[in-house]
């Protein structure tokens, strides 16, 4: 008699965020890796800001419309989470599907492909408007060879999809690194350039890899691609519901980012460069802790709205939020406190100088203040995609557009390059409020009420850390002083590790004292695991 197989078990939240937490560091550190070689090879000038503007729209397609939470990614997981099971194979007619919407989107964003390759001048004219004409020049040279990269985003965020559908979590998390690690060993083995191709022609080489990082999911899941021109499938056409508003609310996003864009082609030289460090750096926690806690939440909320089990969603969603809250407040008292000191360690040397240094901290801190509206944004946006709606994250962003041009027209001119990531700031509040307030139109109460609580002892633990932190780092200042401490990068190493011990310890501590929900619960976890033991 033969033993039937085990069927694979389902691994829980936990386990499976901080399998993608461990992954996603791996992956942004390399990214810091990466910006660190950037920085020392080229600085912030001419060449690195005509790769940023020039990076900006195969970055579109690779990381916001074919990345983790992306339109394609979100499309795919909203309809496959609720045609297939945990772990059994696709069906003949969800192959079909998949097959036709990767064919589909491989046309049109090849299409799209060819458009930017030709009119490449007239969009780095357009989104980069004041910058020179040497910078114009080097910019069109950079975006025509990354130009394939819009082909290869949408392609990997259907692969995102698949992969996480069927709990596969670690190639699609490590993926993203493939950029950083091509970028990494071209400089360090052939050296920079005067135009900068080493970065242009490194990435796509890079976009390349992550899709090949993409296929053992993809086959060992069960599916084969064959081309396919089922059109008229109603699943996809619930796709292309969900992908078209979805795609252009993200293009949306991407309008602020060119808002933004051109508002800093007035500031000098290293200008954007600076922002896009600050938020490259910003990004790193925010990337790691929302991937890791909403991408395993995602598929989950679109099971239980299939299954109309509202109580558990509000549950589910409250604590992913409270959770990601909660790391992030320490994070950013440890911003406001040794931002400087941590751009300073990080980049200052080689190209990069103490200016540059000053520019990007100061994207750093004010950006630093958006963290718990772009989390709880991104967090109830996923709502949204769980009842299939996508329309109504479209409206909220569109409502954003004008208020982006109007702030950063205001605080540009007084505030330079700060008032840019202020407006950034604006705007992200701005959408979290309303999809606050516009998610009622599906489940009329998510309990908003019961953030209250918890939040205010987090942000009360925090505010105590900040000053015990600040207290340490002027203990600090007079033992340098009376060391005769001047070594910059050993001061900047020596405050981050005081911030570091001192916010950590206290913070935990205060948690704990003001019985934190969530600390209380695991608390309360480990003490009967103790007590058994």
């Amino acid at each position: 008699m033969t033993k039937k197989p085990k069927k694979a078990a389902v691994p829980s939240l936990f386990r499976s965020a901080s399998l993608i937490a461990v992954v996603t560091v791996v992956s942004k550190i390399l990214g810091l890796l990466r910006d660190q070689v950037m920085a020392h090879a080229y600085g912030a000038g001419v060449v690195s800001d005509a790769y940023n503007y020039a990076f900006q729209i195969p970055s579109f397609a690779l990381v916001l419309l074919g990345g983790l939470g992306g339109p394609f990614h979100t499309a795919t997981v909203s309809v496959l989470a609720k045609l297939t099971k945990d772990t059994a194979p696709p069906s003949a007619q969800t192959q079909q599907l998949v097959n036709t919407f990767v064919t589909v989107t491989g046309v049109v964003a090849t299409a799209l492909a060819l458009i930017v390759l030709v009119f490449a001048p007239q969009i780095i004219g357009v989104i980069a408007h004041e910058a020179s004409p040497d910078l114009k020049a080097i910019a069109v040279l950079h975006l025509r060879w990354m130009t394939p990269m819009i082909i290869l985003g949408s392609i990997i965020g259907i692969f995102y999809g698949i992969a996480n559908i069927y709990h596969r979590f670690f190639w699609s998390s490590l993926s993203p690194s493939a950029i950083n690690i091509t970028l990494i060993l071209w400089i360090w083995f052939l050296g920079p350039d005067d135009l900068g191709l080493a970065l242009a022609i490194s990435t796509m080489l890079g976009a390349v890899l992550q899709v090949l990082l993409q296929l053992p999911d993809y086959i060992t899941t069960g599916f084969r691609y064959k081309p396919a021109w089922q059109l008229q499938d109603k699943d996809l056409k619930t796709m292309g519901e969900l992908l078209f508003p979805a795609t252009i609310g993200t293009t949306i996003g991407q309008l602020n980012i060119y808002t933004a864009m051109f508002f800093a082609s007035l500031l000098p030289a290293g200008g954007w460069t600076a922002i896009t460090l600050g938020n490259r750096l910003i990004q790193l926690p925010i990337g790691v802790l929302i991937i890791a806690m909403l991408v395993p939440l995602f598929p989950r909320f679109s099971r239980l709205v299939a299954d109309q089990d509202f109580d558990s969603l509000r549950n589910s969603f409250r604590d992913g939020i409270l959770t990601l809250w909660l790391l992030s407040l320490p994070i950013m008292a440890l911003i406001f406190l040794v931002g400087t000191d941590g751009v300073a360690l990080l980049f200052q040397r080689g190209e990069f100088n103490a200016e540059d240094t000053h520019m990007v901290s100061t994207v750093l801190v004010v950006l630093s203040v958006s963290m718990l509206p772009y989390m709880l944004r991104d967090g109830i946006t996923r709502i949204f995609y769980a009842f299939n709606d996508s329309k109504t994250p479209l409206i909220a962003g569109l409502s954003s557009i004008g208020i982006n041009v109007l702030f950063n027209f205001l605080l540009v001119k007084p505030f330079g390059i700060g008032g840019i990531a202020m407006s950034t700031v604006i705007v992200s509040l701005w959408n979290a409020t309303l999809l606050c307030l516009l998610v009622r139109k599906h489940i009329p109460s998510m309990g908003f009420g019961q953030f209250v609580s918890p939040t205010f002892k987090m942000i009360l633990a925090a505010i105590v850390a900040f000053a015990a932190g600040y207290l340490a780092l002027q203990a600090c200042a007079i033992l340098y002083a009376y060391w005769q401490l001047k070594h910059l990068h050993l001061i900047s190493l020596i405050n981050i590790l005081a911030a570091l011990i001192t916010v950590g310890g206290v913070y935990g501590v205060l948690l704990i004292i003001l019985r934190v929900t969530l600390v209380h619960r695991v608390t309360e976890r480990l003490l009967k695991r103790r007590a058994s033991s």
